[in-house]
């Protein structure tokens, strides 16, 4: 007797099957990076969210950076959401480059994940994974340039 011919054991097998093959992929960001750390210099929250500034010295040609983001959230919370910037660098050569930063972000006590996706003005492109912390008041990313 083929037990797959009755419809109610059809429907065990299958789901049998899809629980037995479920699993979790986790996205990780892999290949060339380089380290981006930052002073936070200023913090300010409204009732719609939050603003931060910051400054650094990046290697990989940017030198001086200058950083402003807008954090939106979207949970009841206030523990997620996500935000949008702007970035100006100036190098030792006095070449300026400016960039649109955007992402989510999630907050776990006082630490901030940053996700971001920014454009920049030479052309370039980087995804960029980043943790703030909010006592010590340092943002520091790894950054990994898009081809």
């Amino acid at each position: 007797m083929n037990y797959l011919r009755h419809p109610a054991l059809k429907v065990l097998a299958l789901l049998s099957l899809l629980l037995s093959t479920t699993h979790t992929t986790a996205f990780e960001a892999t290949g060339d990076s380089f380290p981006a750390s930052f002073e936070m210099t200023s913090w300010t929250s409204t009732r719609e969210g939050s603003s931060l500034t910051a400054e650094g010295v990046v290697g990989e040609g940017y030198g001086k950076v200058y950083l402003s983001y807008d954090f939106l959230s979207n949970s009841a919370d206030r523990n997620k959401g996500s935000f949008s910037g702007n970035l100006r660098s100036i190098n030792q050569d006095g070449v300026m480059i400016a960039a649109t930063l955007q992402g989510i972000w999630k907050r776990e006590g006082k630490m901030v994940m940053m996700y971001t996706l920014d454009s920049f003005s030479n052309g370039d492109m980087i995804y960029a994974e980043g943790i703030i912390d909010l006592i010590e008041g340092t943002l520091n990313f790894t950054a990994f340039p898009m081809e």
